[in-house]
């Protein structure tokens, strides 16, 4: 899970793929693309996949803001935390 992470000046950088329209939530980590997987129930219309992301991300590490790919399946989220502190609360979201 370690790969989806990059320390980047102020925070870290986390890489994830986002399958939308999904019947429930789930996250996890795809170990092919070295990118976490969210599963999201939001359709990708009107940027309401978007909101959602930011929703989790910012509930579990605070402020939360999509640096890359806002309009892709593919996307780089920006967290005001440290790549440690990133790395051992997804690991415990992630068991």
């Amino acid at each position: 899970m370690r790969e989806a992470l990059k320390e980047s000046r102020g925070g870290t950088l986390i890489d994830i793929e986002v399958v939308s329209n999904s019947s429930e939530f789930h996250i996890e980590y795809n170990e092919w693309s070295k990118r976490i997987r969210l599963k999201i129930t939001s359709p990708a219309i009107k940027g309401q996949a978007n909101k959602e992301i930011q929703t989790f991300f910012k509930g579990i590490l605070g402020e939360a803001t999509i640096v890359k790919g806002e309009h892709n399946k593919k996307k780089s989220i920006f967290v005001n935390s440290s790549i440690e502190e990133v790395s051992n609360k997804l690991s415990k979201i992630l068991k």
